[in-house]
């Protein structure tokens, strides 16, 4: 299903009756999830509603970025209908890095397919919030800064949400040290969607999956307490991402690495499906708890 449609917000309402026993899955433009493996008895006909956002914002690495409208892909022995209309919607727009992009590779499965958080959130924010994912392979906060930031600048309003999650690329780079470039750009990004009347929240960097001599690796650690103290500077919210991935890596042992993209081998930095679902509930859930009521 697509509908050619300009840059804004949408509420999608979607009618599905399985014709068997099945799970239907459904995702957006650039493999955004909505539904996954919501299991349906045959003959079982059940309504959903979604909030959808058009993004039509070219980046510097990237410029098919462009949604041009919107798309659906749905899976599952279903007959499914859908109407779609413009709606005045808020929006959570993700700023960051491969670990929040929208990853489109569809083959494999869920171990063996890449993918970003920020492309799992339509999952928990159902029809309360719209999506735009503006975050892209490779970026750090400079990078942000220059190009990512200001289309979502223009755009935004009260009521909209900015989260934002960078680290992974500022560290290889000499100008963005934790306490320095890297800390002034996410409080400089923070004031200004603060301008705008909307919400930033910054998320320290998700952690690597490496052990160290039996210990969990501290490569990420100086830039995530960096991003601790832009918060608290800024007046920012925050997600400790970095926290909460470390603790739960410890915590599952082995089983951690169900959680990251296994193709050709292992790969202990970006999740796969499984890993970006578990990550991006989390980030739903503290943006959804703080959310101004």
């Amino acid at each position: 299903m697509r509908w050619a449609l300009g840059e804004g917000e949408y509420l999608l309402r979607l009618h599905a009756e399985a014709r068997e026993n099945t799970s239907l899955t459904v995702t957006a433009n650039h493999r955004r999830f909505l539904l996954r493996s919501f299991p349906l008895r045959v003959g079982e006909a059940r309504d959903f509603r979604f909030a959808l956002a058009v993004r039509e914002a070219d980046f510097q690495k990237r410029p098919p970025y462009r949604d041009g409208g919107i798309e659906l892909e749905i899976s599952g022995g279903c007959r499914v209908s859908a109407e779609i209309e413009p709606a005045e919607l808020p929006v959570v727009y993700c700023l960051g890095d491969s670990t929040v992009c929208d990853q489109e590779y569809a083959g494999g499965d869920e171990l063996t397919r890449c993918c970003g958080w920020g492309q799992t959130l339509g999952l928990f924010l159902g029809d309360r919030y719209a999506l735009s994912n503006h975050a892209e392979q490779g970026t750090h906060t400079a990078d942000c800064l220059a190009c990512h930031f200001p289309p979502v600048q223009s755009r935004l309003r009260r009521g909209d949400t900015v989260a934002i999650q960078f680290g992974h690329n500022d560290q290889k780079q000499s100008f963005l040290k934790p306490f320095g470039g890297y800390k002034d750009n996410l409080i400089r990004l923070a004031r200004l969607t603060a301008e705008r009347g909307a919400r930033p929240v910054i998320c320290t960097p998700i952690n690597r999956l490496i052990y160290v001599d039996g210990r969990l690796n501290d490569y990420l650690d100086s830039y995530a307490e960096a991003a601790r103290e832009a918060a608290r500077e800024a007046g920012a919210g925050l997600i400790d991402l970095h926290a909460y991935t470390s603790e739960a890596y410890v915590r599952m042992g082995k089983e951690a690495e169900g959680l990251f993209y296994h193709s050709p081998k292992l790969d202990r930095t970006h999740p796969n499906d499984r890993g970006a679902i578990f990550i991006g509930a989390k980030v739903a859930e503290e943006l959804l708890r703080t959310a101004v009521k």
